[in-house]
């Protein structure tokens, strides 16, 4: 993963609970100090070191650490850096979403070996839509959730969460979210 990604957990956890708190995470966490320069590319273990640091010295799951993190990606991180994509990509939560790929398209120039997640998303039943998430990495199911329910508070839409269902990959996750947009 890309240091902006560390940088951003560094940002919130330093911006929640302050300095010695992030001082605490790293040295738990055994990552060097250097992993944060934003357009560099990190070995992905850096990031899960991290983000289980934090979950430990918070007390909590690091599912919720990770869902916490998707929250604070999309209302600090994206929108400090990226406000002009984010607005390019959709006025509304549903056709944001469906341009998920088109923005990780036009950001996979700035990365050198980006491995963006591929987002499918479709009408489901009821009203519902369906927001199937692939990628080669493991374990950010929770992190997406997170994603989802920034973009909600962004564009000020209701939402609720459905159905969380993990589907079979041959490498990395897959999983599909059922959300109700009322």
């Amino acid at each position: 993963m890309y240091g902006v990604i560390n940088k951003s957990l560094r940002d919130m956890v330093v911006e929640q609970f302050g300095e010695g708190k992030w001082e605490e995470v790293l040295l738990r966490s055994g990552v060097p100090d250097d992993s944060f320069l934003a357009m560099q590319s990190y070995d992905d273990d850096i990031t899960y070191s991290l983000a289980q640091a934090c979950a430990d010295e918070m007390k909590i799951d690091l599912s919720e650490a990770l869902k916490a993190f998707g929250v604070h990606w999309v209302e600090n991180t994206v929108a400090r850096q990226y406000e002009s994509l984010l607005r390019a990509a959709g006025s509304d939560m549903l056709s944001f979403l469906g341009n998920l790929n088109n923005l990780h398209d036009r950001i996979s120039s700035t990365f050198l070996n980006y491995r963006p997640p591929n987002f499918k998303v479709r009408a489901g039943e009821g009203g519902n839509v369906d927001i199937l998430y692939v990628s080669e990495r493991v374990g950010l199911t929770p992190f997406v959730e997170g994603l989802l329910q920034g973009l909600a508070q962004r564009f000020n839409q209701p939402m609720e969460i459905l159905k969380i269902e993990s589907q079979a990959s041959d490498a990395g996750e897959k999983t599909l979210f059922t959300v109700c947009m009322d």
